[in-house]
């Protein structure tokens, strides 16, 4: 079974290679070539996710589901991208944070290649544009094969959702996972674009599934495999990575069965961070730029982005001391849990988060009913997914302002407690099976 194994390990890794080297071959063929290689490689990625979170019990119809709604996952991101990224006014209504990267993009190759100046990033959001700048590099300069590659990272959040959930409270919510890491239209509308939603959402869903692995059994894969998103997650998002960090550390400590091997835990996860980050540099000037801000600052940067659009809020609101923080936080909690409401939207771009908004408002019940049947069920281990979604929470209560960004940053809060929605709903489900009996 080991030798199998190896020779699947051998063998991906040599097709990962070939693919790249075919990449690297078909630069100069254009847009088309770089569109097929990223496509193809990106499914092979989505496939061995797919593998990775497979059912040990040996389930082959949830298998083949999972496959099923993963693939159709990737294929819907892609075409939906595209229709984006080849069409201007598209790309502008939608996401027009999309011509930035691309163009920052572009400037880091050239600085790699040409030496041409290197332009200038904020610290904690630079890791998206060097994904772009790879991606380039290799393939050419093209939206479309990075749009794929986007794509593929949408997909992954089907299986690493799904097996969290399956973790969690198992098989039977788990298949109300995927079609939520599909269907929900904030998920599925900002993840297609060429943003970094997409990369930032598959760490939060790669690190939430490691969590929740290492609450059932320490391994050093899973440990690494969350400090190496954690620290990633630094450099595409630094706040919501320290946060999330710090939240993911507390809830693995909160959700084993005895405190001091969870505490042991944690101070392994502790010290293997600040060696990717301080050693390895790994999300370094993420966490530099995070540590240093200040509540005053932090205010500064919510009010001027408050009075900048025209769904601005709290913008007479001053969050510059923990005092002033604390009473503006259950302001701050209802803007970004229930809003934007209809006549907040502020401009006709807003009409695209309201599907987004009607479903949320649906869900939340759901929310409320997932949880209390989580505690129910697994107790405290439920905080492996529950206090990282507390902490994103509360820091985007405290730094969103303006309600055009309260859905795109939403989905952060959503993968997060993508189970406990799963949960809901399939709490639910059992709930009308049973009362139905009852009736017959």
């Amino acid at each position: 079974m080991g030798a199998l194994r190896s020779d699947r390990v051998a063998h991906a890794a040599l097709a990962s290679a070939v693919a790249l080297l075919a990449g690297a071959l078909v630069v100069r063929m254009g847009e088309l070539a770089a569109l097929l290689t990223m496509s193809v490689l990106g499914l092979g990625v989505v496939l061995l996710v797919v593998r990775l979170c497979r059912d040990p019990s040996g389930d082959d119809e949830a298998h083949a589901r999972l496959v099923r709604w993963s693939v159709a996952a990737f294929l819907a991101h892609l075409i939906f991208g595209l229709l984006v990224v080849k069409s201007s006014a598209l790309t502008n209504y939608l996401g027009p944070d999309a011509l930035t990267y691309h163009a920052f993009a572009r400037a880091i190759v050239g600085h790699w290649t040409e030496g041409t100046a290197m332009p200038r990033l904020v610290g904690g959001k630079e890791g998206f544009f060097y994904l772009l700048a790879g991606i380039y590099w290799v393939f050419g300069a093209h939206m479309a094969g990075a749009m794929a590659c986007n794509a593929a990272l949408g997909a992954c959040l089907v299986p690493l959702a799904t097996d969290t959930t399956r973790r969690l409270f198992g098989p039977f919510a788990a298949r109300y996972a995927a079609p939520l890491m599909v269907l929900l239209p904030g998920l599925f509308l900002w993840s297609s674009q060429l943003l970094k939603e997409a990369p930032v959402l598959a760490l939060l869903a790669l690190a939430a599934n490691c969590a929740v692995r290492i609450g059932e059994r320490v391994t050093f894969g899973a440990t690494v495999t969350l400090v190496t998103a954690v620290a990633l997650l630094l450099s595409f998002r630094g706040p919501v990575g320290l946060v999330v960090g710090a939240g993911l550390v507390c809830g693995i400590v909160l959700g084993r069965k005895e405190l001091v091997s969870g505490l042991g835990t944690a101070l392994v996860m502790l010290g293997l961070m600040a060696g990717f980050v301080v050693v390895g540099g790994v999300g370094e000037s993420g966490y530099q730029s995070s540590v240093t801000s200040n509540l005053a600052e932090a205010s500064v940067t919510r009010q001027n982005l408050a009075l900048a659009a025209e769904s601005g809020f709290g913008a007479d609101k001053d969050t510059s001391t923990s005092g002033r923080a604390l009473a503006y936080l259950p302001i701050g909690l209802f803007s970004i849990t229930l809003g934007p409401f209809p006549w907040q939207g502020g401009s006709a771009r807003q009409f695209a988060s309201l599907p987004d908004v009607v479903v949320w408002w649906w869900l939340l019940p759901v929310l409320w009913r997932g949880y209390v049947e989580s505690r129910r069920r697994i107790g405290r281990r439920a905080m492996a997914v529950v206090l990282p979604a507390l902490t994103t929470w509360t820091l985007l209560a405290l730094v969103i302002s303006n309600y055009g960004l309260v859905s795109r940053e939403r989905v952060q809060v959503v993968v997060l407690i993508a189970p406990l929605l799963a949960l809901g709903l399939a709490s639910r489900a059992e709930g009308d099976t049973i009362d139905a009996a009852g009736v017959a």
